[in-house]
């Protein structure tokens, strides 16, 4: 239905939206949801069209309410719920592939870091030369105590891979181009889960309150190989490369809902709830290689520069933003149902900061190029005998203002439930899709792929009552 069930409750999931929903139960109440979620990845780069592919299957949801009568059914208070659920936020299994012919070579990415990267001026000579004895990693690691540690490991990797030459102003490429053909294959894997209490009380069957108190998990893992090959004529100098870094982010952190549901007749009835910003301790551990050929003297030379080690960066904190959802719903008796809900987030409030860190480089990002957003779900169900009908509809604004970053997200769903009695079973298909742009390294180029992105979602669901 488009997950417009801010007004509706009755579902596990739907606490997610709106806890005051767990307070419409009767009896107590489990369910659990598989998903088989496909996502299909097209990717225009210089004119050039790539398709990549992902699936993955997953335990999404799984949850109870324990319904608590008053033994005083003349008092206002009519029934306290207690419930617990398991729910996935996000899935990140995904993955990107670009090719193409363009004439800015991403060497330039190591040329910048090398010239631009330490305080404005150029790494320093002896940062990026090995001392007798000591190895990539050595260097490497102790780069990583250093003032722009990071521009100068990406200088050290260029410099011992050939791709650049020291001069005594700074650094210059080692060759020359003006065609060349380059890959990105990025992958993503990971989650975004979190384990929820939730509390409901029901007041004279026309006052429906909750609150939930949510702990957050987060496991993120991005891995990507990028290629180039210079396509020039080539007597001395850069000719390939082959650039990996994998990045792993995992934290925690906590987050609450509150909410109410006012049936203001028993077919119509009002929602509306808060969800808190989400505040996450979070620690990213960081590895990369560097692989090139090189001709030397008229013969191609093959340098392999792998530190061989992973980088544990200190820990940090997030500030996700928070939202208000309204929600209105008319039932139709036992006939069915229609809802619809609308999201107001502001993503410019995003957050980043740590004991001794400076992060305004990174929120200031944020508060200028990300904006609020609306987002709409319209949902209905109709009934027949046992079985019932389902469809949806989600439209949310892109969070970024330039909307080539980012566009919005289209949603369309449908499904059909059936119902045993105290027990039933549900299937629900959903469809999305949202364009974006991947750039093919972060820096030195310009060079971005246009990613048409189609999401497929099956789920299946089995509740029962008892």
């Amino acid at each position: 239905m488009g997950g417009a069930f801010g007004a509706l409750g009755g579902d596990v999931s739907a606490l997610q939206i709106n806890p005051a929903g767990s307070a419409l139960y009767n009896y107590n109440h489990f369910s659990f949801t598989g998903n088989l979620q496909i996502q299909k990845n097209k990717s225009i780069f210089e004119n050039n069209s790539s398709n990549a592919k992902e699936s993955d299957l997953n335990l999404s949801n799984f949850g109870a309410i324990f319904v608590i009568d008053s033994k005083n059914q003349d008092q206002a208070l009519k029934k306290v719920t207690i419930g617990l659920g398991y729910h996935t936020n996000a899935r990140f299994n995904d993955r990107y592939f670009s090719s193409g012919i363009t004439n800015q070579s991403v060497t330039n990415y190591f040329l910048d870091h090398a010239n631009y990267g330490y305080n404005g001026s150029s790494v320093p000579l002896d940062l990026v030369q090995t001392l007798e004895g000591e190895t990539y990693g050595d260097l490497y690691d102790y780069l990583n105590g250093v003032p722009n540690g990071f521009s100068a490991q990406q200088a050290m990797l260029a410099y011992q891979g050939f791709l650049i030459n020291d001069l005594a102003d700074g650094f210059v490429l080692n060759g020359s181009g003006n065609s060349f053909y380059q890959e990105n294959e990025t992958y993503v894997t990971g989650f975004n889960n979190q384990l929820t209490a939730n509390a409901g009380f029901d007041f004279n069957k026309k006052l429906y309150l909750g609150a939930n108190l949510n702990v957050h998990f987060i496991d993120y893992l991005t891995s990507s190989a990028i290629y180039e090959e210079n396509l020039s004529p080539v007597n001395e100098g850069y000719k390939e490369l082959l650039f990996n870094n994998q990045s792993y982010t995992y934290g925690s952190g906590f987050s609450f809902n509150v909410g109410g549901i006012f049936k203001a007749t028993e077919a119509f009835r009002i929602g509306a709830s808060y969800q808190s910003p989400t505040w996450m301790g979070l620690q990213d551990e960081f590895s990369q290689r560097l692989e090139t050929n090189i001709i030397m003297d008229g013969s191609l030379e093959y340098f392999n520069i792998d530190p061989n080690l992973v980088t544990l960066y200190n820990k940090y904190k997030v500030i996700n933003p928070g939202s208000f959802t309204g929600s209105l719903a008319y039932v139709f008796g036992s006939n069915g149902l229609i809802s619809i809900d609308y999201t107001r987030k502001d993503y410019s409030t995003t957050k980043y900061k740590a004991n001794g860190e400076d992060f305004s480089v990174i929120n200031d990002y944020y508060k200028t190029n990300l904006q609020a957003t609306n987002e709409f779900r319209l949902g209905g169900e109709y009934r027949i005998n046992n079985v019932s009908l389902r469809a949806g509809y989600r439209f949310a604004d892109s969070p970024y203002k330039n909307k080539e970053v980012m566009g919005d997200l289209t949603s369309y769903s449908g499904g059909i439930g059936y119902s045993f009695g105290a027990s039933r079973l549900d299937l629900g298909y959903q469809f999305w899709n949202q364009d974006s742009q991947h750039r093919m390294i972060s820096s030195g180029t310009t060079n971005v792929s246009n990613i048409q992105s189609k999401n497929h979602q099956i789920s299946l669901t089995y509740s029962a009552s008892f």
